[in-house]
């Protein structure tokens, strides 16, 4: 019994030896490992914005390239409690609206605007926005807009008084703040300004300065019946013309490229067979719209009131020139947000019932991926700022 013990000690030498000069010849990865962003990301890459119910203070906005067969995770920011996301285009930097409790959940407020590097996604700065009075809503792209070739940061404010911040993002610093009672959100205006829907149907707008400060303002007649038909406030722009769905499939168009708004009226999205079938838009994120001036819509069959946010089983697409339906996408799976991403070979992008993200080709509804576990909701999705 002696002699087997001292054979096996015998033999385990050698690979006791081995064992160590491996463990020599293996280096320790560097900590911590960095990578960047290119420069210039191509166009199917794609900003998610995950709300995080479930944990509203560790909220994220994940960019996400769709045209990528593997590793589409690119990284990630955090975007706390309701936040608010836009990419800037005059600097290589992507801002976050968000807010921060001393005690996680509870105790003082701070909100702030944070600033990222758009290549490393590290936190640049921040601006603390006074007053805790930035509007906290579900994720919603028009709460946070950049005006006047993106010098101007416009935050919307809500307490429930309704306002505007103006921050000069030379300067990172608030130089004025705009009032407008009985209205909400922000839809960039002209060169220099932004309008809103106001509870009654009407329009507010307004126009700034060079230095930021409020020079202009007006409100126009009602564009819509708030209670027969409202329209959603989530708009799609093309050549400075808003698109807006109603809850009852009519589109109403207001050019917002000069300083004074102008109502181009509404045309249908349904045909008379479809009316009869009440098909209605629906969802979160409802409408978007591709760099060829196409307009894509969630629609759902057997709408009525309340039916508004539920989300639908097609997309319906539409040359807003000539105002005609191109085609119908059948999708793989419930929607419930949309987005196309940006060139002349767009992907379109539908957040499911199960909050993953399918992956159709725009120009034909060819389903071709889902990305899932990239977020938990992500409910708002942005498409590349050009």
């Amino acid at each position: 019994m002696a002699r087997v013990d001292s054979l096996r000690s015998f033999f385990a030498w050698p690979l006791m030896l081995a064992a160590c000069s491996l463990q020599a010849e293996i280096q320790p990865e560097p900590l911590p490992v960095y990578e960047t962003l290119p420069k210039q990301l191509p166009d199917s890459v794609l900003f998610a914005h995950d709300a995080n119910f479930e944990a509203l203070v560790a909220g994220r906005v994940v960019a996400i390239d769709l045209a990528k067969q593997s590793r589409r995770y690119l990284g990630a920011m955090d975007a706390a409690q309701f936040a608010s996301f836009i990419q800037s285009t005059r600097k290589p930097e992507l801002y976050i609206a968000e807010t921060h409790y001393s005690r996680t959940t509870r105790g003082d407020r701070t909100d702030v605007i944070s600033i990222y590097d758009a290549e490393s996604l590290k936190q640049d700065g921040e601006i603390i926005l006074p007053g805790n009075k930035r509007g906290q809503v579900v994720s919603h792209r028009y709460t946070l807009r950049l005006v006047d070739n993106d010098r101007f940061l416009l935050v919307f404010n809500f307490t429930p008084a309704a306002s505007v911040s103006v921050i000069d993002m030379d300067s990172r610093k608030i130089v004025e703040e705009v009032q407008m009672p009985g209205c909400g959100l922000i839809y960039p205006t002209g060169k220099r300004g932004f309008s809103s829907l106001c509870s009654n149907g009407a329009m507010y707008s307004a126009q700034l300065d060079a230095s930021g400060k409020l020079s202009k303002q007006q409100k126009l007649p009602p564009l819509f019946n708030v209670d027969e038909d409202p329209l959603f406030d989530k708009p799609v722009f093309h050549k400075g013309v808003a698109y807006f769905p109603s809850y009852k499939s009519l589109v109403r168009a207001v050019d917002l490229s000069a300083g004074n708004p102008k109502d181009l009226g509404s045309w249908s999205l349904l045909s008379e067979q479809e009316q009869k079938e009440n098909w209605r838009p629906g969802g979160w994120q409802i409408a978007t719209m591709d760099d060829a001036g196409h307009l894509y819509v969630l629609m759902h069959k057997d709408g009525k009131d309340g039916t508004h946010k539920s989300g639908g089983p097609e997309v319906w697409v539409y040359d807003v020139k000539t105002q005609k339906r191109l085609q119908k996408i059948v999708l793989k799976n419930w929607g419930v947000s949309i987005e196309v991403t940006r060139g002349k070979d767009p992907l379109l992008a539908v957040t499911n019932g199960d909050m993953q993200i399918d992956v159709y080709q725009a120009n034909n509804g060819q389903w071709k991926t889902m990305v899932g576990g990239a977020a938990a909701m992500p409910l708002s999705l942005h498409a590349l700022r050009k």
